[in-house]
């Protein structure tokens, strides 16, 4: 097994916890990764820079970002901090790369661009970047380094050690690809015990805040079984594992949206459940989406358009559908979130259930909602509330009502229920949750 960074401070003692003379602005990281419950023996300074799991730099904002973040997840394994959906294009500035450093910096960029992600990536020179992470070579290292997002932008820097040099192009490649995901926000597969892939060492510590499980991977980490492991070995092909590919498919799979007006009849893309609601308009996304928003006219007070994200996801299959109306009191099937809307009629799915459609009357009330069976957990609700102004988790799929309120759940979360006013029956939240 090998280490990603093999580095020894300098000045003081491998761990240069509060070293005299040590920047303000480096001792406050320090500090914030303390507070935030980073253990000690994790955190490490080299040349003025503060390191986590022995390869992510953490900056001064990324440090500030992680107080006030509130996860208590334990699984795996990203950071709270992501690239925004603004980023459409990141490129890579490889200029000092020759030889096998050169071809895998091609190789890892590509493992990445010929995904169907949210952002294109490509090396310098190129046009319509958004945002340029620097690539360093770094003299005498086995492995490499990099730091995690903020302010929603990729890291920086990557540092590769000019130590692979010893190694073969995919040994090269695999280390470049790894230390591009900290710059995207993931966090090592193994970070709870790193003798997994490393033949020893602990547990970097979650904290509450920067482990957060990717839904579809595995808790458990193999030798092997992920890019993102701590250590690599010299057999690695450079190439993304499945789960790596769920979890990039996951946080940054290229969304398409589609808006349904149903205002004044249906607007349905499938009809294979049938007229679950007769004599009303309905919405309804096709088999593999969920219902993600909802608009109402400030005006009119009328329900317009649902929005689905049509990406084509198993997890959210047309089966077994029915109808839950709600148009005389509350329809739900699991009271576990508490009453989300009080004072407001709630149509709300089962736990393993999502919203797959809405319908009004012919009057403009909301009546019912269509629930399906998925692969789906009902965790991490929160209502949006958007009858007196947008509520959106997100604002990745554009002004796709512009003028109307709108309320929206965010990438890779979905409707589970709906409320409607009593009287007027104009919808008034959206229930987001997790799958």
């Amino acid at each position: 097994m090998f280490a990603r960074k093999l580095v020894l401070a300098v000045g003081c003692s491998a761990l240069m916890f509060g070293c005299a003379g040590q920047p303000d602005e480096t001792q406050e990281i320090v500090d914030n990764l303390s507070k935030a419950g980073f253990p000690a023996d994790d955190i490490m300074v080299v040349d003025g820079k503060v390191y986590v799991g022995r390869d992510a730099e953490v900056s001064l904002a990324a440090s500030r970002e992680l107080l006030g973040t509130g996860d208590t997840s334990e699984e795996q394994y990203r950071t709270t901090n992501l690239v925004s959906p603004s980023v459409t294009k990141i490129c890579i500035n490889g200029s000092t790369f020759t030889g096998a450093f050169s071809t895998a910096l091609d190789l890892a960029i590509q493992n990445y661009d010929e995904l169907p992600l949210s952002f294109a990536m490509a090396r310098t020179p190129s046009t319509g970047c958004s945002y340029t992470i620097n690539a360093v070579i770094q003299p005498g290292v086995v492995g490499g380094s990099a730091g995690f997002p903020s302010g929603g932008l990729p890291y920086h820097t990557i540092n590769i050690g000019s130590g692979l040099s010893s190694y073969s192009v995919d040994v090269i490649e695999h280390v470049i690809t790894h230390e591009i995901g900290h710059t995207l926000g993931f966090r090592h597969s193994d970070y709870y015990n790193r003798s997994i892939s490393c033949g020893s060492g602990g547990d970097e510590g979650d904290a509450g805040i920067g482990a957060i499980h990717v839904p579809g991977t595995p808790t458990n980490a193999v030798v092997g079984g992920s890019l993102m492991n701590s250590c690599f070995r010299s057999v690695e092909t450079g190439e993304f594992s499945s789960s790596d590919l769920t979890a990039l498919s996951y946080l940054y799979a290229q969304q398409v949206y589609a808006t349904l007006n149903f205002e004044n009849g249906d607007a349905r893309r499938t009809s294979s459940t049938g007229d679950w609601a007769p004599g009303y308009y309905k919405a309804e996304c096709a088999s593999g989406e969920s219902v993600t928003g909802l608009s109402l006219n400030p005006t009119s007070r009328h329900t317009r358009v649902a929005l689905c994200r049509a990406s084509g996801d198993s997890r959210y299959p047309h089966d077994g559908c029915y109808t839950r109306s709600f148009s005389t009191g509350d329809s739900r099937g699991t009271s576990a979130t508490g009453d989300w809307d009080p004072g407001y009629y709630k149509g709300e799915c089962g736990t393993n259930e999502f919203v797959a459609g809405v319908a009004q009357s012919t009057t403009h009330e909301i009546t019912a909602v269509l629930c399906c069976p998925g692969t789906v957990t009902h965790t991490s609700c929160s209502a949006r509330v958007f009858d007196g102004q947008d509520s959106r988790e997100s604002s990745a799929s554009g002004d796709w009502d512009s003028g109307n309120w709108k309320g929206e759940c965010g990438p890779g979360r979905y409707a589970a229920g709906l409320s409607r006013n009593i009287s007027g029956g104009a919808p008034h939240a959206l229930l987001c949750c997790s799958p």
